[in-house]
C-alpha cells in the first residue's frame, strides 16, 4: 500500500530530492511550495499565510499525513505563533500532521539529545533565532555556527563536503555537545549523515530526516531505514510524538 506525505515546502527550490533519496519505495510525496527565495522576514511571513490554505488543499486530496515544513516559516511569529499555527491546522484537518519545528525537536529528543550542536547554513541573525526557540523549547543550545546565507538556491547548491566539515568541526569543538541539529531543509546534507556521526560520535539530526522520520512515525511505518544516522535507523522503536 501507498503512503501519501502531502509535504508543504517552503523553498521555492525543490528539496524532494533529498527526501526521495530517503524514502522507502511504498511513500509518495504531495508537494506544494511557499515559494521562499530569501531567509528574510518578509519572504517568511508571506509564505507564512499561505500555510493554511495548503493545508486544506492537502486535506482534500486525502493525503495519510500532512507536513507543513520550513522552520523559519512556521516560527516566523516566534514560539506562541507556532502555537497558534498548530491550532489553526488542527481545526482544519482531522489526519496526522507534523510541522517542521515539531519534527526536529522530537527528533533531537527521540536520539536522546538534550545539549544541543547547530551547524547552520543560515544568516547569523536566523541561526540566533532557531537557538533561541530551542531554549524555549526545554533544550540546551550549548554552540552554534552559521554559514550566513540568506538565499535558499545558494544553501541548495553547498557542497555536502563543505557542509559535513562545519559539522565535524563544530563538535569537535565543542566536547560539551551531544547531539549535533543542522536546519534548512535546502541542504545537502542526508548523504553525509552517517560520516558525520562517524567522526564525531555524535548523534546527527537534520531537517529533512527528522521530517521523513515524523511523517514515517505518524503514518505506522515501523522499519528502520539505514544510510542516513541513528534517527531513522531505530524508526519502529518507541518514540513519543
Amino acid at each position: 500500500m501507498t503512503i501519501w506525505i502531502g509535504r508543504i515546502e517552503p523553498s521555492m527550490w525543490f528539496e524532494g530530492a533529498w527526501w526521495q533519496e530517503i524514502l522507502p519505495d511504498e511513500v509518495r510525496l504531495a508537494v506544494l511550495s511557499l515559494g521562499v527565495r530569501r531567509l528574510v522576514q518578509e519572504d517568511l511571513e508571506r509564505a507564512h499565510a499561505q500555510i493554511l490554505e495548503k493545508v486544506e488543499q492537502l486535506d482534500a486530496e486525502g493525503v495519510d499525513v500532512i507536513n507543513v515544513g520550513g522552520s523559519p516559516v512556521v516560527t516566523a511569529y516566534g514560539r506562541a505563533g507556532h502555537e497558534r499555527l498548530i491550532e489553526e491546522i488542527g481545526a482544519r484537518t482531522s489526519r496526522p500532521f507534523v510541522t517542521a519545528l515539531q519534527a526536529e525537536v522530537q527528533a533531537i529528543r527521540a536520539v536522546g539529545g538534550s545539549r544541543v550542536l547547530i551547524a547552520s547554513p543560515y544568516p547569523i541573525a536566523q541561526t540566533e533565532k532557531r537557538a533561541g526557540i530551542l531554549t524555549e523549547e526545554g533544550l540546551e543550545v550549548t554552540a552554534h555556527d552559521s554559514l550566513d546565507i540568506e538565499r535558499t538556491r545558494v544553501i541548495a547548491v553547498l557542497d555536502p563536503d563543505v557542509v559535513a566539515r562545519q559539522a565535524i568541526d563544530l563538535a569537535r569543538a565543542n566536547p560539551a555537545g551531544d547531539v549535533i541539529y543542522m536546519p534548512c531543509g535546502s541542504l545537502p546534507v542526508v548523504s553525509v549523515i552517517d560520516r558525520i556521526e562517524a567522526e564525531t560520535g555524535q548523534p546527527v539530526v537534520t531537517c529533512v530526516q527528522a521530517q521523513v522520520h515524523a511523517c514515517l512515525v505518524r503514518a505506522g511505518y515501523d522499519r528502520p531505514i539505514h544510510g542516513y544516522g541513528r534517527l531513522l535507523r531505530q524508526l519502529g522503536e518507541a518514540v513519543p510524538v
